[in-house]
């Protein structure tokens, strides 16, 4: 009997363990997540620099994400290598046909998630939200360098 009600007990531990698992993760599957993360394996920019610095491995440094890091470090030439990634990058997005432009500040989560419901406006930008409140100085940096590669890309095409 006192067999039985452990089983019992360990069973519902078990169940009660898994759902609250399940309950935490959280996957985000929006087409912004998606493009923010997606890597690029075909980057060559600054390939050279990673030669320099053998920690940096150069296949972890192909989404806007990870590139947008690089611009943490102090040194100047990483910091070109992550400007000139981020704008193939920016680049290639655009060329796939999903040109993107990052956002901050309060709500912008919601700002993000209301100007992507209709993908088919204003060129079809992509909004992506990097930082709900304040964000350290090298997100905000890559911020500009994509949002001034997309308008670029845009003023570009509609002028042809």
């Amino acid at each position: 009997m006192i067999r039985k009600i452990f089983l019992l007990l360990s069973f519902f531990s078990f169940f009660l363990a898994e759902s609250q698992k399940d309950s935490n993760t959280v996957v985000d599957n929006s087409v912004s997540t998606q493009l923010y993360t997606k890597c690029f394996q075909n980057l060559n920019q600054g390939n050279e620099i990673f030669k320099k610095y053998p920690t940096l491995d150069s296949s972890m440094f192909c989404s806007l994400l990870s590139c947008s890091f690089l611009l943490s470090y102090k040194e100047t030439d990483i910091q070109m290598t992550a400007e000139q990634r981020l704008i193939g990058i920016t680049t290639q997005l655009f060329k796939e046909g999903n040109p993107v432009y990052l956002i901050s500040g309060l709500e912008s989560g919601s700002t993000e998630k209301k100007k992507n419901e209709n993908l088919e406006d204003d060129n079809h930008i992509v909004y992506i939200s990097y930082a709900e409140c304040t964000s350290p100085f090298f997100l905000k940096r890559a911020a500009d360098i994509v949002n001034q590669q997309t308008l670029s890309l845009i003023k570009n095409e509609s002028s042809k």
